[in-house]
């Protein structure tokens, strides 16, 4: 027995107005426990109750302006939760500066405003951290699930069942597949129900809630066209998937533009809140960390000065976000005016250094002026480790998917770095995990880089050190 094709859509509704309603009781119910707290009553002066009023009216204005109820709660509750905590702060920072104007904000207790933002971002948390547990539990269980038909067993084909089948909170459930000739080599764990040639058949043959089509659109354009016009005259959700060929999507999604939809294949994760997140995160780190190691900067900028005549910091031009060239800091490691002349692409190693300069070039203590860098907005604290123009020109030629890496800031550590992908290392694998690192970027990934960064981040490592010694001539001769 196969579930009704409204089922999924009546759940997912459900859901939605169920969340909406816990939001309203969410800021009501934390008003009146801070009153209680604060006051010990629960029987509310009319003034709060004014107030309580004023923060539920900027509650719907906010959270509809900020989009929060189309933020996938089962696909990405990280973000949605982001998304909870920007929308609380701003509806909150929106009361106080209209009570600021209006000049009642000497009305109300200073605690109880406290007391009320804080209990109101903790419920409205809790709140999406039981509907997801709900909503998981129900979609495994088969409750709400979507019946769902997969048209071609393309990469993207099979990233989509593989994500289905790990994660039942998506809602859909694909139980059989239409083969193509766009079809990857090799068994598929899935019935195949039909082939193109017979795909009426096929759309007959079960109560499908939705049909998923992978396939690419430069080379299947007519079998896309053939299949949404067997789809006219059926009541039948129909979504493309489109198979990019092994093409690196970055940050992908759809937009509506004035009333068109717009996919975005490639783009820089870090826009909007997720930018102004990290630039905070960024700042706030860089400047903890510069005030904790200040004792350590004035020992090493100690060490340069005495081990070698010279400046002590060196300066380095660098390509960072957008492609665009900013200065590098690092302590010197190396005598003055050593690479003049001549510009070397790896064999660290085998570079001329002071004594003091190979001792902080092997435990990372060259870069930390970079957390300067950080401040000036130059760089961030994880990202991509960044390089010079002239090789940057070299390895986009080389390297797919190379020029990505500057769709974010470059950073002091990445995710490659803590991988052991750094020094002399294999540029394909950093790159790899550079693209890895944009794709996943969060707040918290971000977080795990640093801790792990303390730990086994900052001895060079040789793992995967596989360019040999003639790749590398041939980089610098061409250079």
């Amino acid at each position: 027995m196969h579930p009704s094709k409204s089922n999924y859509s009546n759940f997912k509704a459900l859901l939605d107005m169920g969340l909406r309603i816990a939001d309203l009781l969410c800021i009501v119910v934390a008003a009146r426990i801070a009153y209680a707290m604060r006051f010990h009553t629960l029987s509310m002066g009319n003034a709060y109750i004014g107030a309580q009023a004023m923060v539920v009216i900027a509650a719907f204005a906010v959270f509809g302006a900020l989009k929060l109820y189309e933020q996938p709660l089962e696909e990405r509750p990280v973000t949605h939760f982001c998304c909870v905590a920007a929308s609380w702060i701003a509806i909150f920072g929106l009361v106080i500066a209209l009570g600021f104007m209006l000049k009642i904000d000497e009305s109300y207790s200073r605690a109880w405003v406290t007391l009320f933002f804080t209990i109101g971002m903790t419920l409205l948390v809790l709140t999406r951290v039981v509907a997801l547990a709900i909503l998981r539990n129900m979609s495994r269980r088969g409750v709400g699930l979507s019946n769902c038909l997969l048209i071609g067993a393309t990469d993207a084909g099979l990233r989509i069942l593989e994500h289905s089948r790990n994660d039942p909170g998506l809602g859909m459930n694909i139980t059989g597949y239409v083969s193509t000739p766009y079809d990857q080599a090799g068994p598929i764990d899935l019935k195949q129900v039909g082939t193109l040639d017979n795909i009426d058949a096929v759309f007959d043959s079960e109560a499908w809630s939705q049909v998923l089509i992978a396939l690419p659109v430069n080379k299947a354009a007519k079998a896309i066209s053939h299949m949404l016009d067997c789809a006219e005259d059926r009541v039948i959700t129909v979504k493309f998937v489109p198979d990019t060929l092994g093409s690196e999507l970055i940050n992908h999604r759809i937009d509506d533009f004035a009333g068109t939809p717009v996919m975005t294949l490639r783009a820089s994760p870090l826009s909007g809140y997720a930018w102004i997140w990290k630039a905070f995160e960024d700042r706030l780190i860089a400047a903890m960390i510069l005030l904790l190691i200040s004792p350590v900067l004035v020992v090493v900028a100690c060490g340069v000065r005495f081990s070698s005549p010279g400046p002590i910091l060196y300066r380095q031009r660098r390509i960072g976000l957008d492609g665009e060239e900013f200065e590098m800091l690092k302590f010197r490691s190396m005598p003055v005016n050593l690479e003049r002349g001549k510009v070397q692409w790896g064999g660290a190693g085998s570079k001329t250094t002071t004594r003091f300069g190979r001792f902080i070039r092997q435990t990372s203590l060259d870069e930390l002026p970079q957390f300067i860098n950080v401040l000036k907005g130059d760089m961030s604290i994880v990202g991509p480790r960044p390089e010079r123009t002239v090789f940057v020109e070299k390895f986009k030629q080389e390297i797919p998917g190379y020029m990505h890496k500057h769709l974010v800031k470059a950073g002091i550590t990445g995710w490659a770095q803590i991988n052991g992908w750094r020094g002399d290392t294999d540029l394909v694998k950093r790159i790899e995990y550079d693209l890895y690192y944009i794709n996943h970027w969060s707040l918290r990934f971000d977080l795990k880089i640093i801790f792990l960064t303390i730990f086994k981040g900052f001895v060079h490592s040789e793992k995967g050190a596989e360019k040999t010694a003639a790749e590398k001539e041939e980089i610098s001769a061409s250079s």
